[in-house]
């Protein structure tokens, strides 16, 4: 491999410029309140007033029941790993340093399923149900993301 001072400057990773990671866009108040509760450092679902089902992604009605009503209810942020892929590619510059990664989905207590990332695994520890804990890792600006990592049983 050559050394940096022989790349062209655009090649060599000591004068690029990191971005931050992305932050969520959303498009509609339900789902902005979503993350707005989440800069409280928990997780809240929306739990249907007539059913009782919890759901996510945030909407305006009931799968189930088709209700308008509902709450939003604190989760435990304890669940098991439903899914997973080990990335070994960073499809934004701000992911590069975190790569290999774990893009998973993660089902709560609540029987929720959420698309996150994983931190701190084991690639032997990897495994359907795992247990795992929410984290909130902060980007940008103060705002609070949710990522999960690996628990006791």
């Amino acid at each position: 491999m050559k050394d940096e001072q022989d790349l062209p400057p655009k090649m060599r990773t000591s004068g690029q410029k990191v971005p931050g990671k992305p932050l969520p866009r959303p498009q509609d108040p339900v789902e902005q309140e979503f993350w707005e509760r989440c800069q409280d450092g928990h997780l809240y679902f929306q739990r249907c007033g007539n059913c009782g089902l919890f759901r996510h992604l945030p909407r305006y009605m009931c799968a189930k029941c088709g209700s308008p009503e509902y709450s939003w209810e604190r989760s435990s942020g304890k669940g098991t790993l439903y899914s997973w892929t080990v990335t070994h590619q960073a499809l934004h510059p701000a992911f590069a340093a975190e790569i290999p990664f774990v893009a998973a989905v993660v089902e709560l207590e609540e029987g929720v399923r959420m698309a996150t990332r994983l931190i701190d695994w084991n690639r032997e520890n990897l495994a359907l149900d795992l247990p795992v804990q929410v984290e909130f890792e902060t980007v940008g600006d103060d705002f609070r993301l949710p990522v999960f990592r690996p628990r006791e049983r």
